[in-house]
């Protein structure tokens, strides 16, 4: 789908608003996506879900976009997730940055920004990756 995305993002966005919150809320998890949760749960570190909204000049898509991805939550991890979620648009994420705060993120710019906030930050490539990114980080934590 990213291909499309760079050649056509007037399309692109187009067919994400039609297919409504559904788009969303239907989304299959990423690979490694629930074995990327379960190492976060287990190593007893308390994620939240930081997620980019569409442009606000996309209202239809930016509504749906919310609703689906709430939904999503709900469905696959729950309410609790759902509820404590942070949705905002993508230059905000870095907002949520701190000394103690954590990013995994498959977005280069969002990582920059998310250090240059003073956190830490994760370029996510694959769960494999993150895990060992993550294990390190945890390592480090719990002998500082």
């Amino acid at each position: 789908m990213m291909f499309w995305y760079t050649a056509d993002k007037e399309r692109f966005w187009r067919h994400i608003t039609e297919a409504g919150a559904d788009f969303w809320s239907d989304m299959p998890w990423m690979a490694g996506g629930k074995e990327l949760h379960g190492f976060l749960k287990s190593s007893g570190l308390h994620p939240t879900i930081l997620s980019a909204l569409p442009n606000p000049d996309r209202k239809a898509a930016l509504i749906n976009a919310r609703k689906g991805k709430l939904e999503w939550l709900k469905k696959e991890l729950g309410t609790p997730y759902a509820n404590n979620a942070i949705l905002c648009f993508r230059p905000e994420k870095a907002l949520q940055s701190g000394t103690s705060r954590v990013l995994i993120d498959d977005n280069p710019d969002n990582i920059r920004e998310w250090e240059e906030a003073g956190g830490t930050a994760v370029l996510h490539k694959s769960a494999d990756r993150t895990i060992r990114c993550l294990g390190r980080i945890v390592k480090k934590e719990q002998t500082a």
